[in-house]
């Protein structure tokens, strides 16, 4: 009996076919094993799948969810532990808490409500204390101050991540609010560690440099003063001069 070319071409159509299917899965496959492999070793426990899958009502920049944030922290790291940094976006929060010279990592996932722990590394070879606040400074409405005073700002400006720590400089705890928008990215706006006071973050810099520096001018300013007076009342008394500019 012959076979029509037919049935060959469709025979070989499916072989294509499979040849290209199995390598895309084992490749999907390997893929997601190697990811799941990195997070293992950097210690990232209970991720939900698709984690940044969530509605609007699940997002931490609802009070009452990243108040369960919170809640689940302090199951885990005691009421009162010391901030080292909180990182927040819609969909997790991490939060880095000083463990004597160590620090200890825990990120809670909207999505399911859980909290696990993940590895942090110190930079640098210095001590970590002074960069620690309260954690009574965080409060669970603070997100949703942030994220609505940005969206004030107009430009249809959408918040995507939030942090606060110390600078390194000279340790100023502040929030740093990322937006965004259709037509722009990279925007940085400051708050302070209530939520207040949100701002351009080159203008709050400038205008906290400003009043660092009209402060110690005033300072030297009223020592100069004083010193004048004091020459003055001297009448040329060389000791009492002498007194005075000491």
């Amino acid at each position: 009996m012959m076979q029509t070319a037919a049935p060959r071409t469709f025979v070989k159509l499916l072989i294509g076919l499979a040849l290209f299917i199995v390598p895309a899965v084992l490749i999907k496959g390997l893929v997601k094993d190697k990811v799941a492999d990195a997070n293992t070793a950097a210690g990232f426990q209970n991720i939900p799948a698709n984690a940044q899958d969530i509605d609007d009502s699940q997002s931490l920049y609802r009070a009452a969810n990243f108040g369960a944030a919170l809640a689940a922290l302090e199951d885990h790291a005691g009421k009162n532990p010391e901030l080292l940094e909180v990182d927040v976006m819609p969909y997790m929060a991490e939060f880095q808490i000083k463990d004597g010279q160590k620090a200890k990592g825990y990120r809670y996932y909207a999505k399911n409500g859980d909290m696990g722990e993940f590895k942090v590394k110190i930079v640098g070879g210095g001590s970590i204390d002074g960069s620690q606040f309260p954690y009574s400074t965080i409060s669970a409405g603070v997100t949703e101050r942030l994220a609505g005073s940005a969206a004030e700002q107009g430009r249809d400006l959408k918040v995507t991540n939030m942090t606060i720590r110390r600078e390194i400089i000279d340790g100023h705890l502040a929030w740093s609010v990322n937006a965004e928008s259709d037509e722009r990215t990279g925007i940085v706006f400051q708050a302070d560690p209530d939520g207040s006071g949100l701002a351009d973050a080159t203008e709050r810099a400038l205008e906290r440099s400003g009043a660092e520096s009209g402060s110690a001018a005033g300072a030297a300013a009223k020592d100069a003063t004083s010193q004048s007076d004091c020459l003055l009342e001297a009448a040329g008394d060389v000791a009492k001069v002498q007194a005075c500019v000491e």
